[in-house]
């Protein structure tokens, strides 16, 4: 009856473990429950029946280590294998499951210590546990290994850095925690950051648009050098390529303030145009922190370069343009048509501000509409 009962159990321990694996909705909970309440039931039967045998007091209690070992454990790996896409959004789930699963083995291991020592001299029963400890262990093992194989080989590929090391992760194209196709694109973006922050800057041989643009913006940040992630980003669509570097423009917003106070500084185009980034058009609450940047991007479009100056201009142009049309007016009129003064060179500037100086702004009559064709 007793091997009936327990080969039974074992069999639904089984199974519920595969369909553990394999499902993705709110039921998870329930079969993660299952599997406790079968692990435990399991861990406490084979230890019960082992401790009345006739072997050695060691082997009893290496027996109530292992078993529980490698029923709660299973059952950990599982939880990270498995693609439960419901239970992974909240991240904090898979953790609890795994906690749960360590005190319900604990408590497994702790009975079956108890019982090793009450019945240390028991001799009732034939039983070689030598087999079955062997057959534990090494399912064990290999479980634990697996388990962190890809944080081991990340950890290495890091520290040694050592790029093809990523290549031997198990990274197949399934949702699962515990392998999936984004670790070796993770171990792969990892290496080549911590590559790039002394050496060869060597982002260009990620794969995605995605993983090349956040790798020069933070190599950039690592550096404090934006011209890494301006001059190599990829923009998507209309998108600029300070905008695919904002990050790294506010991370060395500091360092792009120094460099506006010289007109003259090598990088001085790249903290121009880096200006829109740091909040140069915002207006109301909060723009004052940005305020800063307004007379040193002024004093460069009446010092600068040609080059440099028109984009200086650019960009005040386009600050005026982010106002009310009449708000607009008076900031070409009393802030930027002085900065450009009689310079041949910007006549084009002159052209244009005077044209949106002389324009109307048309408001609707009440009581009239206007046919659309």
């Amino acid at each position: 009856m007793g091997k009936a009962l327990l080969s039974s159990l074992v069999a639904l321990f089984v199974l519920v473990l595969i369909a553990y694996n394999l499902t993705s909705s709110g039921i998870t909970f329930i079969l993660h429950l299952l599997l406790l309440i079968l692990g435990l039931s399991i861990s406490i039967l084979m230890t019960n029946r082992v401790t009345k045998s006739k072997n050695t007091l060691k082997s009893k209690i290496y027996f109530s280590f292992i078993l529980p070992s490698f029923i709660f454990f299973s059952i950990i790996f599982s939880t990270f294998l498995g693609t439960h896409h419901d239970i992974e959004q909240y991240g904090i789930i898979p953790s609890l499951f795994s906690m749960s699963a360590i005190i319900v083995g604990v408590i497994s291991l702790i009975i079956g210590v108890v019982l090793s020592l009450k019945r240390k001299n028991s001799g009732d029963l034939e039983y070689d546990l030598k087999p079955t400890l062997k057959i534990l262990s090494v399912i064990f093992i290999l479980l634990f290994v697996l388990f962190f194989y890809n944080r081991m080989l990340l950890g290495l590929a890091l520290s040694t850095e050592a790029k093809s090391l990523c290549h031997l992760t198990i990274s197949p194209e399934i949702n699962s925690l515990l392998f999936n196709a984004g670790i070796k694109e993770r171990c792969l973006f990892l290496t080549s950051m911590k590559e790039s922050k002394t050496g060869e800057i060597t982002c260009g041989e990620l794969e995605g648009r995605g993983a090349k643009n956040s790798c020069y913006s933070n190599t950039a940040k690592e550096r404090r050098d934006v011209k890494i992630c301006v001059d190599n980003v990829i923009p998507e669509g209309s998108s600029s390529e300070y905008y695919e570097c904002s990050s790294a423009i506010n991370h060395l917003k500091d360092d792009l303030y120094e460099i506006l106070k010289d007109p003259l500084h090598p990088d001085i185009m790249y903290a121009v145009k880096s200006t829109p980034e740091l909040g140069i058009y915002l207006s109301g609450a909060g723009s004052a922190k940005y305020a800063r940047y307004l007379p040193l991007v002024e004093n460069v479009a009446a010092q600068g370069n040609l080059d440099v100056r028109k984009a200086a201009l650019d960009i005040l142009i386009n600050r005026a343009a982010s106002k009310p049309f009449e708000e607009e007016k008076r900031i070409l009129r009393e802030e930027v048509l002085p900065i450009i003064g009689e310079d041949p060179a910007l006549q084009e500037y002159t052209e244009m501000i005077n044209q949106i100086l002389s324009a109307v702004l048309l408001e609707p009559i009440p009581g009239v509409s206007v046919p659309t064709p």
